[in-house]
């Protein structure tokens, strides 16, 4: 049996570098580019919703399919949510990126509507904001049956809106490009970093080989951590350190 290569957690050596207060430039760059690596799997997890949402829209409509009504509701809100925490909230754990300066003004537009769904009808109730359609009304009427009549309330709320759907997929795919674009930029700065702390100290690998991953055992399995691996050649990795 073919013996990997040898993986080395650089977040875990990005984290002694925090503690011992030196190297903090690089350590910054490892933990930025775990952050936006991230945010960059939010929108992806948000694309492959849409994905799945438009595979359901394909099948008939049936008002007593509740199970299809429920199925492509939680899908949108999946989607939306995640595009949401990708592109506009952050966390204790997990820095933000704000991607508005680098969207067009139809892209700002939509962005706005999006993040107001999210925040004013499928996080917290409400109308939806700038949102472009009706996400929900609720009435109370008094309904007249022959000479008898009863108070009630009336509910309509949209599960799905295709042109919404529409109008997501395109934003989502663009948000996607360019959150990848700022993550590659951030891999090309760690590997020059390590590049010019390795020209400048002949024991500077020493340092991050003090920190192996088993990656197997790290992704749960073969398979997995072989196509992570895999991922080194198509795009998703940027620069080369030489092994020594």
């Amino acid at each position: 049996m073919t013996v990997p290569d040898p993986t080395y957690n650089l977040s875990a050596f990005a984290d002694r570098l925090f503690a011992e207060k030196r190297l903090l430039p690089l350590a910054n760059q490892i933990r930025r580019a775990r952050d936006l690596h991230s945010l960059s799997t939010d929108l992806v997890t948000a694309m492959e919703s849409i994905d799945a949402l438009e595979a359901e829209l394909t099948v008939p409509a049936d008002p007593d399919d509740h199970r299809k009504l429920i199925t492509e509701s939680a899908l949108l809100n999946n989607a939306l949510v995640l595009y949401v925490r990708a592109t506009k909230t952050e966390s204790k754990e997990r820095g933000g990126f704000d991607l508005r300066t680098r969207f067009g003004d139809e892209e700002k537009i939509v962005h706005k509507e999006l993040s107001d769904l999210r925040d004013s009808a499928i996080a917290h109730f409400g109308s939806g904001g700038s949102y472009r359609g009706e996400w929900q009304a609720e009435l109370v009427i008094f309904q007249f049956s022959g000479a008898e009549a009863k108070v009630g309330v009336v509910t309509r709320r949209q599960t799905v809106d295709r042109n919404l759907v529409r109008r997501a997929r395109q934003q989502i795919e663009t948000a996607l490009n360019l959150m990848r674009a700022v993550y590659y930029e951030k891999l090309a700065e760690i590997t020059a970093s390590i590049e010019a702390e390795a020209a400048a100290d002949a024991k500077f690998s020493e340092e991050i080989h003090r920190h192996p991953l088993n990656l197997d055992l790290f992704m749960k399995s073969a398979d997995a951590a072989d196509a992570a691996r895999g991922s080194f050649g198509s795009g998703y990795a940027m620069g080369s350190v030489s092994h020594r």
